[in-house]
């Protein structure tokens, strides 16, 4: 039975996406498959180019209708959240958040303190952690309530869009995005503006899910054991779009970045240590995936803005 804050999440107000964002195709192809994977209600579907394969959300929630997804009642900790308890994911990546930066720091071959902008910082365990490696860090978050709690949990306060705005070309070292560009309404109008925002030699370093197209997922889908939505959720519409590893280098590419790295396991997030069997089980297929045709569940990209 479908419930009250489902029905809201369905009625939001909507655009269409007619065009492709990487070669302007207008022959859109309905993905049924990938719709049915999200457990999406007629009312929004996925479009797949057929030139560069690009997928993305289509109808999709409008500006207002972000406001209202974004928000402590569907997205952090409301009914329509998946997971329920987002600040308890959010604390869980404090450790590999801390090995990001310092692989970039590392590249960038300068003393601390490093200018770092955290786009999409939700509840500022980012901005909390830099800070703590003794770096300038700031925060950008879309969300009233996330920006709410990352003031009261961690004492941080992350800038509001509009406060964005004062933000000065040429200021950082390091931008850093995780798990933000496959939100966005427009990606590449949005990485022009980091480029702007950074160095000539600054770096940027992201990761997005490699959603549908991971072998972890496709295992899944085999076996009956997940790789699909368990419920039509906030979940189900988060993502405008969805990358894979041609697509996101055709982005960055095209936007006014040079990749320097780009893998699809992060190994950070599946310690081995304690030795338990599913990390041991997850690191070991993800790895063999990413090696054999980066195929694991997720696209970190390195970049450096084009000089």
């Amino acid at each position: 039975m479908i419930q009250q804050w489902q029905v809201a999440l369905r009625d939001l107000p909507t655009e269409q996406v007619p065009a492709c964002l990487l070669c302007s195709s207008v022959a859109g192809i309905d993905d049924r498959r990938f719709k049915s994977l999200l457990m999406l209600p007629d009312s929004y579907a996925i479009k797949r180019c057929p030139t560069c394969g690009l997928r993305w959300l289509s109808p999709r929630p409008n500006a207002e209708g972000y406001r209202h997804l974004y928000s402590q009642e569907f997205y952090f900790g409301g009914n329509g959240a998946s997971p329920i308890q987002y600040e308890t994911v959010a604390s869980d990546r404090f450790d590999y958040f801390r090995k990001r930066v310092r692989r970039a720091a590392s590249i960038l071959k300068r003393d601390i303190p490093l200018s770092i902008l955290d786009y999409g910082a939700a509840t500022g365990d980012f901005v909390a952690m830099a800070r703590a490696e003794g770096h300038q860090c700031e925060g950008i978050e879309l969300s009233d309530d996330a920006r709410v709690t990352a003031k009261r949990r961690l004492g941080i306060s992350l800038l509001s869009p509009m406060q964005a705005e004062s933000l000065k070309p040429s200021q950082f070292d390091l931008l850093h995005m995780n798990h933000v560009l496959e939100h966005m309404p427009d990606p590449a109008a949005h990485l022009r503006w980091c480029a702007d925002l950074l160095k000539p030699d600054g770096l940027l370093v992201f990761e997005v899910p490699q959603q549908f197209d991971n072998d972890l997922d496709r295992l899944r889908r085999v076996l009956g054991y997940g790789g699909r939505q368990a419920r039509f959720d906030a979940y189900s519409l988060h993502h405008t779009y969805f990358f894979n590893p041609k697509t996101a280098s055709l982005l960055l590419q095209r936007n006014g970045f040079k990749p320097l790295r780009l893998r699809t396991f992060n190994p950070d997030k599946t310690p081995l240590w304690p030795p338990r069997i599913k990390p041991w089980v997850l690191f070991i297929l993800l790895s063999v995936a990413d090696k054999l045709h980066r195929g694991g569940n997720v696209i970190e990209v390195i970049a450096r803005r084009n000089m």
